[in-house]
């Protein structure tokens, strides 16, 4: 019993020490405030956990209308140029300085429809979140506008540079708009699951002699770093910085790289339409 109580007092005393602790910390103002300062590694997983259980959990219930409209994709870009833009950047397009002093850093979001829901996207922009510089854009704006964003944010995930560019002229001209794709292309990943063979295509990766310019992770060779590593290939956005990361381009890059990049180093390998759509599919695979 003494050893009970001992346990239960030695508690209730350390939990009035922590107290006083933490009391007295933010009593001092020790904890820096200043948005210069990154949080620290323990800041950011609390922060991030408890963001991406706050935004599911509120989204729950919401149902995305129409998503591949061209008008609605058009408007919501019309929105984003104007709205986003200067704290999130674009394809090929900087944000403005307003938005590089900002803490958290407000992210790139040509990966946002990778984590996010388009309904999860639709309450972040309604609402905002707390303390990372996300205003709520649902005051002011009409539900229709919310949606409109929603599927531009996700349809930022299949654009390059260039295609942004036309898309940023289309909106000051309505035939220019009438010629373009607004709704996402076909990106191939049904095809690469049915088609391709991961095993053969890490096998053609050396027999091509991609390793002799490449670091290719699982593939071991000699290097002669003529190339850029190839690590964390299925995490990059862009392939040579032109096209979205998606197994149509990443076929189209592999049999002909000039069509992407006329500057490019890489060379035209003759490789046939299956090898490339196995290497790919290896490549695809590669996080890290």
């Amino acid at each position: 019993m003494k050893t009970r109580y001992a346990i239960i007092l030695a508690f209730l005393v350390s939990a009035f020490l922590a107290g006083a602790a933490g009391a007295m910390f933010i009593d001092v103002g020790i904890y820096d405030l200043a948005a210069i300062r990154p949080h620290n590694e323990v800041e950011r997983k609390i922060i991030m956990f408890l963001k991406t259980n706050s935004i599911q959990y509120h989204a729950r219930d919401l149902k995305a209308p129409g998503m591949n409209d061209p008008k609605r994709i058009r408007r919501g870009m019309k929105l984003f140029h104007k709205q986003c833009q200067v704290c999130h950047g674009a394809p090929g397009q900087d944000r403005d300085i307003v938005g590089v002093g900002l803490n958290p850093n407000p992210p790139p979001l040509v990966k946002a429809s990778e984590h996010w829901s388009a309904e999860e996207i639709a309450w972040i922009i309604e609402n905002g979140i707390k303390m990372a510089g996300m205003p709520a854009f649902g005051l002011g704006q009409s539900e229709q506008d919310i949606w409109d964003l929603s599927a531009f944010v996700t349809r930022l995930n299949t654009l390059s540079p260039e295609e942004y560019k036309h898309m940023l002229l289309a909106l000051q001209d309505d035939a220019l708009a009438e010629e373009l794709q607004w709704v996402a292309p076909e990106q191939g990943w049904k095809k690469l699951k049915q088609v391709s063979n991961r095993k053969r295509g890490k096998r053609l990766l050396k027999r091509f002699g991609c390793t002799g310019c490449h670091i290719i992770p699982g593939i071991r060779s000699l290097n002669s770093y003529g190339g850029p590593p190839l690590t964390n290939w299925k995490k990059r956005h862009f392939i040579a910085g032109s096209v979205a990361n998606n197994p149509i381009n990443l076929v189209q890059w592999i049999r002909f790289p000039e069509t992407i990049n006329k500057g490019t180093m890489m060379p035209n390998l003759n490789v046939s339409e299956r090898d490339a759509w196995d290497m790919a599919n290896y490549l695809l695979s590669i996080e890290e």
